[in-house]
Protein backbone atom coordinates (compact mmCIF):
# COMPACT_ATOMS: atom_id res chain seq x y z
CA UNK A 1 0.00 0.00 0.00
CA UNK A 2 1.15 3.55 -0.70
CA UNK A 3 -0.43 6.98 -0.34
CA UNK A 4 2.27 8.87 -2.25
CA UNK A 5 0.84 11.04 -5.04
CA UNK A 6 1.94 13.69 -7.51
CA UNK A 7 2.88 14.32 -11.15
CA UNK A 8 6.13 13.77 -13.07
CA UNK A 9 6.63 16.11 -16.02
CA UNK A 10 10.36 15.81 -16.82
CA UNK A 11 11.69 13.53 -19.54
CA UNK A 12 13.77 11.55 -17.05
CA UNK A 13 11.90 12.56 -13.92
CA UNK A 14 10.77 10.24 -11.19
CA UNK A 15 9.45 9.86 -7.66
CA UNK A 16 9.98 7.60 -4.67
CA UNK A 17 6.80 5.73 -3.72
CA UNK A 18 6.60 4.83 -0.04
CA UNK A 19 5.05 1.44 0.70
CA UNK A 20 5.07 1.18 4.46
CA UNK A 21 7.87 1.83 6.91
CA UNK A 22 10.49 -0.44 5.32
CA UNK A 23 9.82 -0.59 1.58
CA UNK A 24 9.86 1.84 -1.32
CA UNK A 25 9.36 1.68 -5.08
CA UNK A 26 10.57 4.17 -7.69
CA UNK A 27 8.51 5.62 -10.53
CA UNK A 28 10.53 6.66 -13.59
CA UNK A 29 9.33 8.59 -16.66
CA UNK A 30 12.21 7.44 -18.90
CA UNK A 31 11.23 8.83 -22.33
CA UNK A 32 14.64 7.81 -23.58
CA UNK A 33 14.04 7.74 -27.37
CA UNK A 34 11.76 10.72 -27.92
CA UNK A 35 9.99 13.20 -25.64
CA UNK A 36 6.92 15.33 -26.44
CA UNK A 37 5.98 16.66 -22.99
CA UNK A 38 4.42 13.43 -21.76
CA UNK A 39 3.63 13.26 -18.04
CA UNK A 40 2.68 10.70 -15.42
CA UNK A 41 0.19 11.22 -12.58
CA UNK A 42 0.89 8.81 -9.74
CA UNK A 43 -1.21 7.77 -6.78
CA UNK A 44 0.10 5.01 -4.56
CA UNK A 45 1.61 2.14 -6.54
CA UNK A 46 -0.11 3.20 -9.75
CA UNK A 47 0.34 5.81 -12.47
CA UNK A 48 -1.44 7.22 -15.52
CA UNK A 49 0.35 8.29 -18.70
CA UNK A 50 -0.63 11.51 -20.47
CA UNK A 51 0.51 11.87 -24.08
CA UNK A 52 -1.65 14.84 -25.03
CA UNK A 53 0.36 15.52 -28.21
CA UNK A 54 -0.16 11.90 -29.31
CA UNK A 55 3.52 11.55 -30.14
CA UNK A 56 4.50 8.39 -32.01
CA UNK A 57 7.21 6.68 -34.00
CA UNK A 58 6.59 4.93 -37.36
CA UNK A 59 5.94 1.19 -37.49
CA UNK A 60 9.37 0.74 -39.11
CA UNK A 61 11.03 2.05 -35.93
CA UNK A 62 11.78 -0.67 -33.41
CA UNK A 63 12.58 1.65 -30.51
CA UNK A 64 9.65 2.84 -28.37
CA UNK A 65 9.31 6.45 -27.23
CA UNK A 66 10.14 5.33 -23.72
CA UNK A 67 9.36 3.04 -20.83
CA UNK A 68 7.44 4.78 -18.01
CA UNK A 69 7.51 2.27 -15.18
CA UNK A 70 7.79 1.43 -11.49
CA UNK A 71 10.73 -0.62 -10.24
CA UNK A 72 12.43 -2.20 -7.26
CA UNK A 73 16.22 -2.49 -7.07
CA UNK A 74 18.96 -0.04 -8.07
CA UNK A 75 18.78 1.87 -11.36
CA UNK A 76 19.74 5.32 -12.61
CA UNK A 77 21.24 6.28 -9.26
CA UNK A 78 18.06 5.40 -7.35
CA UNK A 79 17.91 2.52 -4.87
CA UNK A 80 14.61 1.32 -3.44
CA UNK A 81 14.37 0.23 0.18
CA UNK A 82 13.50 -3.35 1.16
CA UNK A 83 13.87 -4.89 -2.32
CA UNK A 84 16.09 -7.81 -1.20
CA UNK A 85 18.02 -7.31 -4.45
CA UNK A 86 20.36 -8.39 -5.95
CA UNK A 87 19.64 -12.05 -5.17
CA UNK A 88 21.10 -15.10 -6.90
CA UNK A 89 18.63 -16.99 -9.07
CA UNK A 90 19.51 -20.29 -7.40
CA UNK A 91 18.49 -18.83 -4.04
CA UNK A 92 15.08 -17.48 -5.13
CA UNK A 93 12.17 -19.01 -3.22
CA UNK A 94 9.38 -16.91 -4.77
CA UNK A 95 8.72 -13.50 -6.33
CA UNK A 96 4.99 -12.87 -5.82
CA UNK A 97 3.77 -9.91 -7.85
CA UNK A 98 0.64 -8.15 -9.11
CA UNK A 99 0.29 -6.12 -12.32
CA UNK A 100 -3.07 -4.62 -13.34
CA UNK A 101 -3.85 -2.21 -16.21
CA UNK A 102 -6.81 -0.43 -17.82
CA UNK A 103 -6.12 -2.01 -21.22
CA UNK A 104 -9.60 -3.52 -21.27
CA UNK A 105 -10.92 0.00 -21.95
CA UNK A 106 -7.97 1.76 -23.61
CA UNK A 107 -7.03 -1.02 -26.03
CA UNK A 108 -3.77 -2.75 -26.92
CA UNK A 109 -2.51 -0.72 -29.87
CA UNK A 110 0.99 0.76 -30.24
CA UNK A 111 2.20 -0.11 -26.74
CA UNK A 112 2.80 -3.12 -24.55
CA UNK A 113 2.17 -3.77 -20.87
CA UNK A 114 5.18 -5.59 -19.52
CA UNK A 115 7.62 -6.61 -16.85
CA UNK A 116 11.27 -5.90 -17.61
CA UNK A 117 13.43 -8.05 -15.35
CA UNK A 118 17.22 -7.60 -15.26
CA UNK A 119 19.78 -10.23 -14.31
CA UNK A 120 23.43 -9.39 -13.71
CA UNK A 121 26.57 -11.49 -13.61
CA UNK A 122 27.58 -10.30 -10.13
CA UNK A 123 25.82 -9.23 -6.95
CA UNK A 124 27.09 -5.66 -7.23
CA UNK A 125 24.29 -3.09 -7.71
CA UNK A 126 24.32 -1.41 -11.11
CA UNK A 127 26.04 1.96 -11.40
CA UNK A 128 24.15 5.19 -11.91
CA UNK A 129 24.95 5.28 -15.64
CA UNK A 130 24.29 1.60 -16.43
CA UNK A 131 21.96 1.25 -19.41
CA UNK A 132 21.77 -2.57 -19.41
CA UNK A 133 22.44 -5.54 -17.12
CA UNK A 134 25.88 -5.81 -18.72
CA UNK A 135 27.78 -8.69 -20.32
CA UNK A 136 27.04 -12.02 -18.70
CA UNK A 137 23.56 -10.90 -17.64
CA UNK A 138 20.13 -11.17 -19.25
CA UNK A 139 16.76 -9.49 -19.75
CA UNK A 140 13.48 -11.32 -19.13
CA UNK A 141 10.19 -9.68 -20.12
CA UNK A 142 6.56 -10.73 -19.56
CA UNK A 143 4.21 -9.10 -22.08
CA UNK A 144 0.46 -9.10 -21.35
CA UNK A 145 -0.20 -8.93 -25.10
CA UNK A 146 1.52 -8.35 -28.43
CA UNK A 147 0.44 -5.02 -29.94
CA UNK A 148 -0.36 -4.72 -33.64
CA UNK A 149 2.72 -4.07 -35.83
CA UNK A 150 5.09 -4.33 -32.85
CA UNK A 151 7.00 -7.31 -31.54
CA UNK A 152 9.65 -8.28 -29.00
CA UNK A 153 13.29 -8.64 -29.91
CA UNK A 154 14.32 -11.83 -31.69
CA UNK A 155 12.01 -14.62 -32.82
CA UNK A 156 9.39 -16.96 -31.36
CA UNK A 157 10.26 -19.76 -33.78
CA UNK A 158 9.54 -23.09 -32.11
CA UNK A 159 8.43 -21.54 -28.83
CA UNK A 160 4.69 -20.86 -29.23
CA UNK A 161 1.72 -21.91 -27.13
CA UNK A 162 3.81 -22.88 -24.12
CA UNK A 163 2.38 -23.47 -20.69
CA UNK A 164 4.30 -22.19 -17.68
CA UNK A 165 3.95 -24.23 -14.50
CA UNK A 166 2.00 -22.19 -11.96
CA UNK A 167 0.83 -19.53 -14.48
CA UNK A 168 -2.51 -19.45 -16.31
CA UNK A 169 -2.85 -19.26 -20.09
CA UNK A 170 -0.34 -20.04 -22.82
CA UNK A 171 2.73 -18.05 -23.84
CA UNK A 172 4.87 -17.46 -26.91
CA UNK A 173 8.56 -17.11 -26.07
CA UNK A 174 10.61 -14.69 -28.14
CA UNK A 175 14.38 -15.09 -27.83
CA UNK A 176 17.10 -12.71 -28.94
CA UNK A 177 20.43 -14.38 -28.32
CA UNK A 178 22.32 -12.25 -30.82
CA UNK A 179 23.47 -9.84 -28.12
CA UNK A 180 25.09 -10.06 -24.69
CA UNK A 181 22.96 -9.74 -22.60
CA UNK A 182 20.28 -11.79 -24.38
CA UNK A 183 16.57 -10.94 -24.13
CA UNK A 184 13.84 -13.51 -23.40
CA UNK A 185 10.24 -12.29 -23.77
CA UNK A 186 7.19 -14.28 -22.66
CA UNK A 187 4.16 -12.96 -24.58
CA UNK A 188 0.63 -13.99 -23.65
CA UNK A 189 -0.99 -15.88 -26.55
CA UNK A 190 -4.24 -13.98 -25.92
CA UNK A 191 -4.42 -10.40 -24.58
CA UNK A 192 -4.74 -10.16 -20.81
CA UNK A 193 -5.06 -6.98 -18.79
CA UNK A 194 -3.30 -8.02 -15.62
CA UNK A 195 -1.77 -10.89 -13.76
CA UNK A 196 -1.23 -12.00 -10.17
CA UNK A 197 1.46 -14.66 -10.11
CA UNK A 198 4.92 -15.78 -9.03
CA UNK A 199 7.51 -14.20 -11.33
CA UNK A 200 9.91 -16.95 -10.30
CA UNK A 201 7.82 -19.40 -12.36
CA UNK A 202 8.94 -17.59 -15.54
CA UNK A 203 12.51 -17.23 -14.27
CA UNK A 204 12.87 -20.94 -13.53
CA UNK A 205 11.24 -21.86 -16.87
CA UNK A 206 13.86 -19.77 -18.65
CA UNK A 207 16.64 -21.46 -16.66
CA UNK A 208 15.29 -24.99 -17.26
CA UNK A 209 14.95 -24.41 -21.01
CA UNK A 210 18.35 -22.72 -21.40
CA UNK A 211 16.81 -19.58 -22.87
CA UNK A 212 19.57 -17.34 -21.54
CA UNK A 213 18.96 -16.93 -17.80
CA UNK A 214 21.16 -19.10 -15.58
CA UNK A 215 20.94 -20.09 -11.92
CA UNK A 216 24.28 -18.39 -11.21
CA UNK A 217 23.02 -14.95 -12.33
CA UNK A 218 21.62 -12.39 -9.90
CA UNK A 219 18.11 -10.99 -10.10
CA UNK A 220 18.83 -7.26 -9.81
CA UNK A 221 15.84 -5.25 -11.05
CA UNK A 222 12.10 -5.74 -11.51
CA UNK A 223 10.31 -3.10 -13.58
CA UNK A 224 6.59 -2.97 -14.38
CA UNK A 225 5.44 -0.50 -17.03
CA UNK A 226 4.70 0.24 -20.67
CA UNK A 227 6.87 0.43 -23.76
CA UNK A 228 5.03 3.05 -25.80
CA UNK A 229 5.46 3.56 -29.55
CA UNK A 230 2.62 6.08 -29.81
CA UNK A 231 -0.65 7.38 -28.40
CA UNK A 232 -1.57 5.72 -25.09
CA UNK A 233 -3.01 8.88 -23.53
CA UNK A 234 -4.78 7.75 -20.36
CA UNK A 235 -2.96 4.43 -20.15
CA UNK A 236 -2.85 3.32 -16.51
CA UNK A 237 -0.85 0.88 -14.46
CA UNK A 238 -3.59 0.43 -11.88
CA UNK A 239 -1.60 -1.70 -9.44
CA UNK A 240 1.96 -2.94 -9.22
CA UNK A 241 3.81 -4.69 -6.43
CA UNK A 242 6.59 -7.25 -6.14
CA UNK A 243 8.38 -9.03 -3.29
CA UNK A 244 11.59 -11.00 -3.64
CA UNK A 245 11.93 -13.99 -1.31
Amino acid sequence: MSTTSGTVTDRYGGATLNAGSNKTYYLQANWWYQFASESEDYNGLSFTVHNSQDASVPSTTGDPLGFPSIFIGTYGGHTTMGSNLPKQVSALASVPTIYQTNNSTIGTSNHNATYDVWFTQSNSPLGANAASPGAGGAYLMVWMFKPTDRQPRGSDSGHTGKTIAGVSGTWNVWIDSSTDPPCISYVSSSPIYGLSFDLNDFIQDAVTNNYGVTSSMYLSLVFGGFEIWGGADGLQLKQFCATVN
